[in-house]
């Protein structure tokens, strides 16, 4: 469907999240090129005006990049609210992956979006949604989303004045055998499967070379 605005033919778009940037061209004057930002398809405004097509091309596309920075952004700005009430303490373990404190508890508050890219649907259906966080308690559910962690080699187990080498896993390995047992199951076969692909396709690897 041909699009116009302003006597200008829109020939490009991108859409990052809700907006939208088009690169239009004029009907009517030679080497003239817009670009705008777009509400609805309809509404245009913010407009950027080139006389050479290639720096038009260039200004669309940083524009939509400068959306998607801003949405990152956005998207990564540590929680100041909890399931637990006001944070007081926040770090982060992982980009998207929060440990909380308050007043009285805390947990784990991953970005739905990042617990979908690093945890296993084991993993996060022991946790909870609450508005763009999935939330898992401390003490009993917050070790699940931490052992994940640890296995895709994200976060390191502290050694410290309170850990030594490996307690700090024991302890995590603990809380899970006593509030997660058939998470621990899942999670051991899982572990299983994903040694056997390795090695088969190791296998597969050294065969090819042999050749």
């Amino acid at each position: 469907m041909l699009r116009i605005n302003a006597r200008y033919v829109i020939t490009d778009s991108i859409h990052v999240g809700d907006s939208e940037f088009v690169l239009g061209v004029s009907q009517y004057i030679p080497n003239d090129y817009v670009t705008w930002k777009c509400k609805d398809g309809t509404h245009y405004f913010w407009g950027h005006y080139h006389s050479d097509p290639i720096k038009a091309v260039k200004d669309l596309v940083s524009r939509a990049m400068e959306e998607i920075q801003a949405l990152e952004e956005r998207r990564f700005t540590p929680p100041t609210e909890s399931p637990w009430g006001k944070v007081q303490t926040c770090k982060e373990l992982v980009t998207g992956v929060y440990s909380v404190s308050t007043a009285s508890h805390g947990g784990i508050m991953t970005v739905v979006e990042v617990a979908e890219e690093l945890l296993s649907p084991d993993a996060r259906a022991c946790g909870f949604v609450e508005g763009r966080y999935l939330c898992f308690e401390e003490d009993c559910d917050a070790p699940v989303a931490i052992r994940e962690l640890i296995d895709k080699r994200l976060f390191t187990p502290p050694v410290n004045e309170f850990f030594r080498v490996g307690e700090y896993e024991a302890c995590i390995d603990r809380s899970l055998n006593r509030y997660h047992p058939e998470y621990v199951k899942k999670r051991e076969k899982r572990l299983a499967n994903e040694k056997l692909l390795a090695e088969s396709s190791k296998k597969t690897r050294k065969r090819e070379r042999d050749r």
